[in-house]
């Protein structure tokens, strides 16, 4: 066998024989590497999934979810951004450590550092629009998830930034919290900046506010403070709020803008009224006028409060409303002075204040020669106002003072203003005087302007409006100066002129004319005036009693001067009414007469003369004293005119019959119309008859004209009959 030489061949061989041996043992080596890298190309896929699965295990357990680990073979590319670099630190030993793994390449960045931490949300209706920082995308995920809860819209969940500075704990958590609040609010928005957080907006209702405040302002959840709370209230319209005062406690309802207003409010409420307890039940709301404003307002109220021990006083908007009772007049007049006075921007548009009671409750307006004055109280300042402007009305040009007080315990306002209207109506005609009215009465005082409004007042007293009464006792007529009265008679009428000084001297007078003047047409041109001479009625009556008995005449009266001038009928009728009027009428007053005797009337046939005389016993009746035959002195004048109409006839006779009412006794009833009878007969003869032709006779109540059972038939049957005939050849 050969040897081989120094290059591993043998001698024998030739170079072309050792390449054809090499390329065998090539190819074999080619195949078995093959067959290695198919073999470790088929085991590889399995042992990265093994690997991933056991890196994203031990990844979550570490809590460091923001990482994640690529395997090729069992090499491990770590990626990420770490919020620290402990934590980069962690993740890379956890991997290390991993069975499996040879190297672990860290590409993992840490995330940039944000101080402050902040994060925003928009609400806008149904849309939340978000802004800020997150520390993780899990935070982020679940800050977006709680963005959409109920429905809203999100946008700007790209504006989401990834970084560092969060504060401790869960900061998801918190902003989740914040976004469950925003959501309370119609629009709106929250901030957080690390811990603190903000939020704004207004509030849907009262009920949303208080609760929402409620929550915010309570205990929030760890790690957060509350650094702005800025929702407005809902806004009330109107913006109302009241003080009610009970004695000593002041309850308050309505709203206030702001918590600080409130505590002003109870500041300038504990002020004005002091030693007062204070219920607040105000709430919050937006709507109020500029609050320095409101406030001026509040401290307006309690002014007024302070003067209302039992009150209310309300703001709504810019109006004032006051109500209650004050127990004294000082503090209702400073009730007044204030309520002419109200705060910049605000006006009283209603004040019922109750004024203290009077009683009794009367008022006074007077007239004087150039002015008019009103004292006393008034049940509302709207009833005062009406009557001052009534009284400048009825007296144009006249200062009228208004010296009244408003008080309470008065008449029904309708019934006072009625009283009012009438009392300035009779006022306004007389020349000075006055009305006091206590409730509904109403007393006039004064003199009258002229005869005519006397008069008119007089007939309004008696007719005053329903529920009001008069009197006008004190009310004077107008004085006359000289003081003139006069009655004259004339072709069988009766003219009266001049003065009368009240109603019962003129009732008197009528009655006298109608009585003994029988029933002649009576011209009355009299007028009722003061400055009547004492004893003016007295005097008057004795002149017309002596008138009566004339034809023609005029009793006239001026002052303290009586005269009697004219015609008598009879001759025995001059000397008698000069004599009787001069005795009848007392001093201060002076007589003179001027009585002259009547002309004889012509002759007048039997017919004629027996007519006459019916009808003047038709006109008047002969009267005598009761139970007398004395003929009574105011029948004298109708005697006198029966014995001139019988003077006309002298170739008459005349009977005289006498009548009674037959009450009493009949023979006594007899007796008494023959002496009346009698009487008459006697009468006519003394006036110049010829007792030749005169008889009388008695009748008792033979001859009765009318039932006795009333007052004016018996008069009916008392009676003088006259017969007048043809004297027998």
């Amino acid at each position: 066998m050969a040897a081989a030489d120094g290059d591993g061949r043998r001698p024998e061989q030739a170079p072309g024989k050792a390449r054809k041996g090499v390329w065998p043992l090539v190819l074999g080596l080619v195949a078995f590497a093959l067959l290695c890298a198919f073999t470790l190309a088929a085991a590889r896929g399995p042992i990265e999934a093994d690997l991933d699965s056991a890196a994203a295990d031990i990844l979550a357990r570490t809590g460091e979810g923001w990482a994640s680990a690529r395997f090729a073979g069992r090499d491990a590319t770590l990626e990420g951004e770490a919020l620290a670099e402990e934590a980069r630190a962690k993740v890379r030993a956890s991997l290390e450590g991993l069975f499996g793994v040879r190297v672990v390449r860290d590409e993992t960045t840490i995330l940039p550092e944000r101080r402050p931490f902040t994060f925003s949300a928009v609400k806008d209706g149904r849309t939340i629009a978000l802004d800020g920082y997150v520390p993780s995308a899990d935070a982020l995920a679940r800050i977006v998830a709680a963005a959409r809860a109920g429905g809203d819209q999100v946008a700007g969940q790209e504006r989401l930034v990834r970084a560092r500075g969060a504060p401790p704990g869960d900061f998801a958590a918190l902003v989740t919290f914040g976004l469950a609040q925003l959501k309370k609010l119609p629009s709106g928005r929250i901030t957080l900046s690390d811990g603190a957080i903000g939020i704004e907006g207004r509030a849907r209702d009262l009920a949303s506010y208080d609760a929402l405040a409620q929550t915010m302002l309570g205990p929030l959840p760890d790690g957060m403070v509350l650094a702005r709370f800025a929702v407005r209230p809902p806004v009330a319209s109107p913006f109302f709020w009241s003080a009610v005062r009970d004695g000593t406690v002041l309850r308050l309802s309505g709203f206030v803008p702001s918590a600080e207003a409130r505590s002003e409010v109870a500041a300038a409420l504990s002020s004005a009224v002091p030693g007062i307890g204070i219920k607040d039940d105000t709430r919050l709301a937006d709507g109020a006028p500029s609050t320095d404003l409101w406030l001026k307002a509040v401290r307006f109220a309690g002014q007024l409060l302070a003067q209302l021990p039992e009150g209310r006083v309300t703001l709504s908007d810019s109006a004032i409303a006051v109500e209650g009772a004050v127990p004294s007049f000082p503090g209702f007049d400073q009730l007044l002075a204030q309520r002419r006075a109200p705060p910049d921007g605000f006006q009283i548009t209603r004040f019922a204040v109750e004024p203290p009671r009077a009683a009794p409750f009367t008022w006074r307006i007077e007239r004087f020669a150039e002015a008019v004055r009103l004292s006393g109280y008034a049940p509302s300042d709207e009833a005062r106002r009406l009557l001052v402007d009534a009284a400048r009305a009825a007296f144009p040009g006249v200062q009228v003072s208004d010296d009244m007080q408003l008080a309470s315990g008065g008449p029904a306002p309708e019934l006072w203003a009625s009283a009012a209207s009438f009392a300035v109506a009779q006022l306004v005609k007389l020349g000075i005087g006055a009305a006091d009215v206590a409730g509904t009465q109403v007393t006039l005082s004064g003199e009258a302007a002229d005869s005519v409004t006397f008069l008119s007042v007089m007939q309004a007293v008696k007719t005053p409006p329903a529920g009001v009464s008069a009197v006008a006792e004190a009310v004077r007529p107008p004085t006359i100066s000289p003081y003139v009265f006069s009655v004259r008679r004339e072709a069988d009428e009766l003219t009266v002129s001049g003065f009368y000084p009240d109603a019962a001297a003129h009732a008197a007078i009528r009655a006298t004319l109608e009585r003994d003047f029988l029933r002649e047409k009576v011209n009355d041109v009299s007028a009722v005036g003061g400055g009547a001479p004492d004893g003016f009625l007295p005097a008057v009556l004795a002149g017309l009693t002596q008138l009566s008995r004339m034809g023609n005449g005029e009793l006239s009266l001026a002052d303290g001067q009586l005269r009697l001038a004219g015609t008598a009928l009879t001759p025995a009728a001059v000397a008698e009414t000069d004599a009787e009027l001069k005795r009848a009428v007392r001093p201060p007053f002076m007589v003179e007469t001027a009585i002259e005797p009547a002309i004889a009337p012509p002759p007048a046939d039997t017919v004629a003369c027996g007519r006459q005389v019916g009808e003047l016993l038709a006109r008047g009746t002969i009267r005598f004293a009761s139970g007398s035959a004395e003929i009574d002195r105011q029948s004298r004048g109708l005697v006198d005119r029966l014995a001139v109409a019988l003077k006309r006839c002298p170739g008459t006779v005349v009977r005289i019959l006498g009548h009674t009412d037959g009450v009493g006794d009949a023979e006594f009833n007899k007796r008494l119309s023959e002496a009346r009878a009698n009487a008459v007969l006697a009468y006519l003869a003394a006036a110049g008859i010829a007792s030749d032709r005169l008889s009388a006779a008695g009748f008792g109540s033979g001859q009765p004209l009318a039932p006795n059972d009333t007052e004016a038939g018996k008069a009916l049957n008392r009676r003088i009959e006259i017969e007048v005939k043809e004297r027998a050849p």
